[in-house]
C-alpha cells in the first residue's frame, strides 16, 4: 500500500500521527486531531480512510449515585431483632405465665406444705 501526505480538512496543512495514539492524526498548522477509520470497498478491494474529528472535549458530569432509603433498621438490625425476640418472650411469660403454673401446680400436687400429725 502506498502512503501518501495526509491535508487537513479544515486547513489543508500537514497530517501528522498523533505519538500517544496512532489511530489520530494532528494537523501541524491548527492542531486540530482527527480520528482515522480505514475502509475496505467489498466490490473493489480498495481500501480506503475517512477522518472524523476528534471533539475538543467531552462534556461529562459524573453521575451521582442515589444512597439508598434508610429504614432505620441497618446498623443495629441484629440488636432490634434481639430484643424483639426477648420483648416476644417477656410478653408471653407476663399473659401465659399465671396460667402456666396454676397448671404446674394442679399436675404436681399443689404447694407442699408440712402435714400436721397428730
Amino acid at each position: 500500500m502506498q502512503m501518501t501526505e495526509i491535508k487537513c480538512p479544515s486547513c489543508g496543512g500537514k497530517m501528522e500521527v498523533d505519538p500517544k495514539n496512532p489511530n489520530i492524526e494532528i494537523c501541524s498548522q491548527c492542531d486540530k486531531k482527527y480520528v482515522i477509520h480505514w475502509n475496505r470497498s467489498v466490490s473493489t478491494g480498495e481500501e480506503r480512510f475517512e477522518l472524523t474529528p476528534v471533539p475538543e472535549s467531552i462534556a461529562y458530569e459524573p453521575v451521582k449515585r442515589k444512597e439508598p432509603k434508610k429504614t432505620g433498621w441497618e446498623p443495629y438490625g441484629w440488636k432490634r431483632g434481639v430484643a424483639l425476640v426477648i420483648l416476644f418472650f417477656v410478653l408471653m411469660g407476663i399473659m401465659y405465665g399465671p396460667k402456666v403454673y396454676r397448671r404446674y401446680q394442679m399436675d404436681h400436687g399443689g404447694i407442699a406444705t408440712e402435714t400436721q400429725d397428730k
